[in-house]
């Protein structure tokens, strides 16, 4: 998770190969629950997982 405070915003991305160190790591839990003030906004920007359907077994 990254913020800006000039333009009120909140970015919850995907966790990366290279470590930000102005980031906030999240859990996908906490990520899912994440609120923001008022007035910000949220950019969910994280790579949605597609559950692969089962195969059927004959």
């Amino acid at each position: 998770m990254t913020y800006e405070y000039a333009s009120r915003t909140v970015w919850v991305d995907s966790p990366g190969e290279e470590v930000d160190p102005s980031a906030w790591g999240l859990c996908a839990t906490h990520a899912d629950r994440l609120t923001v003030p008022v007035g910000w906004a949220l950019n969910d920007r994280r790579t949605p997982i597609i559950p692969l359907r089962p195969s059927i077994a004959s």
